[in-house]
């Protein structure tokens, strides 16, 4: 599993930052209660200090099953709220948290997606938000999934579905890295069917790091107005409504 390799690539990678520049692009002028919020499964801890950045004053909770990943938070960050727990054990218990935000993570590996859904609902504020994102089109599902410890891939309609079924109101659904996306498929593809060998040092390529922050970075831009169409990722921005249990 290439988890870890994230952690120290979390500040400059291509992807983690124009990843990031998207979903704070999705955020940009969202109204929260006031309230804490929460990152689950925030890795290296890059995006927890943003919004603390961001929303200077509102407290963020950065939450993660590894220990080596709140270490390396916490080498970054020795202030900041880092707490360590399961998604679907968490240490919080009733509606606590203006926003919560789940980055690939229902749908990693022994995630119940529909389970971890209904756990943000009960955890969120009345009017609070949750910002979603989990890898897109399940027929992609290949090597490079099973690497990063990617569970399942969803479709829109499918997973718009569980979201709902959970409580949840969508006022956002866009996919992103939709500029590379006939490059990324077609690599995905290649693998899956064996044609293409897969190889972790893709990721640590200069090149293709530089190309994919430029791509996402401008789309996060289009986001900040518009949605895009298709890509090889789905972000959901949802409410949970005022008075709803």
């Amino acid at each position: 599993m290439l988890l870890p390799t994230l952690y120290e690539a979390d500040a400059v990678g291509g992807w983690n930052v124009g990843m990031r520049a998207a979903s704070h692009a999705l955020l940009d002028g969202v109204m929260l209660p006031p309230g804490p919020l929460l990152e689950l499964g925030c890795g290296g801890g890059a995006f927890v200090l943003e919004l603390r950045a961001t929303r200077p004053s509102a407290t963020v909770v950065g939450l993660d099953l590894r220990g080596e990943a709140l270490a390396f938070a916490q080498s970054r960050s020795a202030t900041g709220v880092w707490v360590q727990g399961d998604l679907l054990r968490l240490p919080f218990a009733g509606p606590t948290f203006a926003l919560i935000a789940a980055l690939d993570v229902v749908d990693q590996v022994g995630i119940d997606a529909a389970e971890a859904l209904a756990m943000i609902h009960a955890l969120l504020l009345p009017g609070g938000a949750t910002l979603l994102r989990v890898s897109a089109h399940a027929w992609l599902y290949g090597p490079h999934d099973v690497a990063f410890g990617t569970g399942r891939r969803y479709g829109r309609n499918e997973f718009i579905t569980l979201v709902r079924a959970a409580g949840l109101t969508p006022t956002r659904i866009t996919f992103a890295n939709s500029l590379l996306a006939p490059a990324v498929v077609t690599v995905r593809l290649l693998q899956r069917w064996g044609v293409l060998g897969f190889s972790p040092d893709l990721y640590d390529e200069g090149a293709v790091n530089r190309l994919l922050g430029v791509a996402l970075r401008a789309e996060a831009t289009w986001l900040r107005r518009r949605n895009l169409p298709w890509g090889t990722s789905l972000f959901v921005l949802a409410k949970r409504e005022m008075g709803r249990r």
